[in-house]
């Protein structure tokens, strides 16, 4: 069984540090992210609500990010949200780009089929 990312030991542990330390630091309002400011009072105490403290991946997971403290922030489960919804969209290549001929490097290189590849001493022997 697959567990959540979220409910690993070190992201429960991390998250909590990240909370108990941004309350003691006196962060009563949410920064909001992304350029786009929120000022809504944190709720540290009252989960599920739309100003309740949530930790946030600065850098998601499926980007490298890790559940390291320094990759934790806390924001409102408002704006924890809304920057889960907005993906930013990968750009992907047309198939039409890649390569289908086997002597495309040769060719690509100048050299014309059964021209030497590039880092290598001689073609290939059949």
């Amino acid at each position: 069984m697959a567990t959540s990312r979220t409910g690993t030991a070190t992201y429960l542990r991390n998250s909590k540090r990240v909370k108990t330390q941004a309350r003691r630091s006196g962060l009563t309002h949410c920064p909001g992210v992304d350029g786009r400011p929120c000022g809504a009072e944190l709720d540290y105490d009252t989960p599920l609500l739309p100003n309740s403290a949530e930790t946030d991946h600065i850098i998601p997971h499926g980007q490298g990010g890790t559940d390291d403290a320094d990759n934790l922030r806390v924001i409102c489960r408002k704006c924890n949200g809304q920057r889960n919804r907005t993906k930013v969209p990968v750009p992907v290549a047309a198939a039409d780009d890649f390569p289908v001929d086997p002597n495309w490097l040769a060719l690509v290189c100048g050299g014309g089929e059964g021209a030497p590849i590039p880092g290598r001493s001689s073609p290939r022997q059949a």
